[in-house]
This record gives structure tokens, C-alpha cells and sequence, in this order.
């Protein structure tokens, strides 16, 4: 068997580059899942996913419940697939679902597992610091992200990378680890390795609320979740009652502090804050209704003169 009949599942943008990748291979998709249209704006209007604007553009067959029930499963069962591949798709798989396909189904996840299992791998592994993440392709079962790994591929998060870099790097790196995988499968040269459960951590979803930036925290765990929100929630401040959205920024230590909150200096790169311990440097921000400025314009355009972030 060089080419397999491929079902795909998956939502966003981040799924939508690897349901490109598979439709550009050798391989077959006959099907995609992807979750239900939303009305939004004005006019109310159908907001698609990525994922089926891709699907409908190739002519693919879409389907898009609310929930895997019976009746999915027994679509699944007519399509006959060889294998599911499922990549951020935001809907729970049934045990009956998982078992129709020749190869069961399988999940890139972005995080080295067990570590980050869960909703948001991606930002917290950058809000906690990690230097190291990468892309995981397993074996899915009931429990949630907690099926065998086929393969891993580490990726190194940088200092200054966001959500929005590690992203791009998942995407890259993770669709040629997702062909290989399936070229592994074909070929049956692959093993099965059982997570270990003692080092399993949850990367519980994102809330807004999260967004607010504590000035009394260390300067590089502010600096953290600023790129872990880019880009949303977005992390956010207030300056003389009003909110200010930080975009980008940098950090680094002191001999002496300040008063957390106060601008220690403004150049024509950043805007210096002090933190608990050390100063965060601000390079991108925004104000509600406004665009993004780098740190130069928003000092030309605001007076930040005996002004505390807040």
C-alpha cells in the first residue's frame, strides 16, 4: 500500500497547513471533520473554519457536527478510511469512532507529551518558561492526549519567541513529521511507546482574565506571558485609567529596583518598566480602538510623564 485513504479532522489555521500538506502528498483525503460554522459580524454572516475553506476548495467532502455521535460514526464506517488524522480539532472522539479506521486515528499534538497535554500546549509552554517543546504524533485513545507516541520532534523556544513564531515553527516542522509518520505506518516500521504518566501536565485553556499583567511579578514572568498572549488575549495594562495592550517585549535585570509599574526610561526602542525584580521592556502596544505601535511612536503620540502602568 503505497497511498492511504485519509479522513481528516481539525479547525484552525494551525490544522488547516497540515490538511494542505496532505492534500499536496500522494496520499488520498477523502473527508474532512471540522467544528460547526459561526454566525459573527454585523450582518451575521457564516464564519467558516480554515480548515473547511481549504476542504471546500478541493472538492473534499465536509462534514461538521456539534458533537461525534452514532450517526459520525457511522459515516466514518461508510468512508472506509485507512486512517484519521486529527490535528487540533476541538471536539472529543468517541472509543467507536476511534476504532473504524484499518490504522485508528492520530493526533499531532504541539508539546513534547506527557508534558502540556490539554488545550493550550503552545502558550504555556511559553508562560512557564520551558526551553524545549516540539511536535508528538500519537495514537489516540479515549483519554485525552494520553494515547502511545509514533514520534516526537523537539523544537527549541527562543526568549523572545510568541505563540505566534512557535506557531510557525510547529506548522514547518510538524506537517513533514505528520508525512513521515504516515510513510512509517504504510511501511509498518514504527513502535509504540507508552507515556509516562508521573511526568504528565495539563496546559489548561486560556481565559481572558488571565490577560492582566501584575506589575509585582519578576520582569521575566511578565515578559513570558506577554508572548505566550500574542496573539490572544493579548497581554493587558491600564495607563492613567485607560487599557494598553502589550504586544512584544523584552527583559532583563537590575542592580537596584523601582516601584513596579513606574517607567524607569523611554528610548527610541523600548519602554522601560520597573517589576518586582528586574525591568521589562516594552516594544509593542496598543491602545483600545487603535493600532499597534512600536514603542517610539506610542512615546511621540502619548505624554507618559509622571504616568504608572497600573
Amino acid at each position: 500500500m503505497n497511498k492511504l485513504k485519509i479522513v481528516f479532522a481539525g479547525t484552525p489555521q494551525f490544522a488547516e497547513s497540515y490538511l494542505s500538506s496532505l492534500i499536496n502528498s500522494r496520499h488520498d483525503v477523502i473527508s474532512v471533520f471540522t467544528q460547526p460554522s459561526k454566525r459573527s459580524g454585523r450582518g451575521l454572516l457564516f464564519n467558516h473554519s480554515p480548515v473547511r475553506n481549504t476542504a471546500k476548495e478541493n472538492n473534499i467532502n465536509i462534514r461538521q457536527p456539534e458533537k461525534i455521535t452514532i450517526m459520525e460514526t457511522d459515516a466514518l464506517t461508510e468512508l472506509e478510511p485507512d486512517i484519521v488524522v486529527v490535528v487540533a480539532y476541538g471536539l472529543m472522539l468517541t472509543k467507536e469512532f476511534i476504532s473504524v479506521p484499518k490504522f485508528g486515528c492520530i493526533n499531532v499534538h504541539p508539546s513534547l507529551l506527557p508534558r502540556w497535554r490539554g488545550a493550550a500546549p503552545i502558550q504555556r509552554s511559553i508562560e512557564y518558561g520551558d526551553k524545549l517543546s516540539g511536535i508528538t504524533i500519537m495514537k489516540m485513545e479515549e483519554r485525552l492526549d494520553a494515547g502511545d507516541i509514533i514520534y516526537q520532534e523537539p523544537i527549541k523556544i527562543e526568549d523572545n519567541d510568541s505563540s505566534i513564531s512557535l506557531h510557525k515553527k510547529f506548522m514547518q516542522i510538524g506537517t513533514d513529521s505528520l508525512l513521515l509518520t504516515l510513510d512509517s505506518i504504510v511501511e509498518n516500521n514504527f513502535m509504540l511507546h507508552p507515556q509516562d504518566e508521573s511526568l504528565a501536565t495539563y496546559a489548561k485553556k486560556i481565559k481572558k482574565e488571565e490577560a492582566k499583567i501584575n506589575w509585582d511579578n519578576r520582569a521575566e514572568k511578565i515578559h513570558k506571558k506577554i508572548m505566550a498572549f500574542n496573539s490572544w488575549p493579548v497581554a493587558e495594562t491600564t495607563l492613567s485609567g485607560e487599557r494598553i495592550r502589550i504586544h512584544e517585549s523584552e527583559y532583563k535585570k537590575l542592580e537596584i529596583n523601582g516601584i513596579p509599574g513606574n517607567i524607569r526610561s523611554i528610548d527610541n526602542k523600548f519602554i522601560e518598566v520597573f517589576t518586582r525584580d528586574g525591568s521589562l521592556l516594552i516594544k509593542k502596544l496598543q491602545k483600545d480602538n487603535s493600532k499597534i505601535l512600536n514603542a517610539i511612536d506610542f512615546i511621540n503620540s502619548t505624554d507618559l510623564k509622571g504616568k504608572k502602568f497600573e
